[in-house]
């Protein structure tokens, strides 16, 4: 398991651990207080409304150690994003990050270091090389600054605060992650003994076919709501390519296939 501890980490007067509730923030978080690094950690916690599993603030706090949980929330919420910009999020385009997590999480972070007369910071993930090609190619430790990064190094708004993303366990497996969760006496979320890979959004863009029509199962009035602003926008989370050729595949037609 690792142990060594960048220097720019140790010397930074704040660890901001962006906590979602799934497996990967929960190895991350039991990973740096095994480190020694609980004294100087700050959960946050971005609270992603009607597409959250359930209200996830109870079970972080159950699996912080103890430490306090701040929860922020993005002043539109996933329907409201969509509809103001007449579009469905992609894997290409992902803006429902950037507008319901990254945006609210740095205002946080700001704030918090204003109010505490910090300089220096962290913002730590929970990313890992083996989800994506595209993350694989992401540095695991870098000023936050420029494409790929999380861009809360704002000098021109924040000329004071010094901030570098992190990514602590971004050389995990999917193994190692469990293990390190195991290592803490935890367990993770019931929702990965459902089928599911990922505890993000009931209906993530990165879901998979299987998960979504499990979703629709247990999530059914999500399901309509989802297929609702589908139609009315002509827009779809889901592409089927066949031949090269991109085609939209509605939710509700996938809802409706045999299984």
């Amino acid at each position: 398991m690792k142990n060594y501890t960048p220097q720019v980490v140790q010397d930074a007067d704040v660890i901001f651990v962006s906590h979602s509730g799934g497996k990967d923030s929960q190895a991350m978080l039991a990973q740096l207080v095994r480190r020694g690094l609980k004294d100087k950690i700050v959960l946050v916690h971005a609270d992603l409304g009607d597409m959250e599993w359930e209200e996830m603030e109870p079970w972080i706090r159950k699996i912080s150690f103890g430490l306090d949980v701040n929860v922020v929330r993005s002043e539109l919420d996933f329907f409201g994003l969509a509809r103001k910009y007449k579009r469905l999020p992609s894997g290409q385009q992902q803006f429902c990050t950037d507008f319901l997590k990254t945006k609210p999480i740095g205002t946080f972070i700001h704030d918090y270091m204003y109010f505490h007369d910090l300089t220096t910071a962290i913002n730590a993930t929970g990313m890992r090389a083996d989800e994506s090609k595209r993350r694989a190619k992401k540095l695991p430790l870098v000023l936050s600054k420029g494409a790929g990064t999380s861009g809360m190094h704002m000098p021109r708004k924040h000329a004071d605060h010094t901030i570098h993303d992190w990514m602590p366990i971004f050389s995990y497996s999917v193994d190692e992650v469990y293990a390190e969760v195991e290592y803490a006496g935890q367990e993770v979320h019931e929702i990965y003994s459902k089928g599911f890979s990922r505890l993000s959004c009931v209906f993530c863009i990165n879901g998979r076919v299987s998960e979504h029509k499990e979703a629709a199962k247990l999530r059914p009035v999500l399901a309509q709501k989802m297929v609702g602003l589908e139609r009315e926008l002509g827009k779809t989370i889901r592409i089927k390519q066949i031949d090269g050729v991109k085609y939209p595949k509605y939710l509700d037609e996938l809802f409706t296939e045999v299984a």
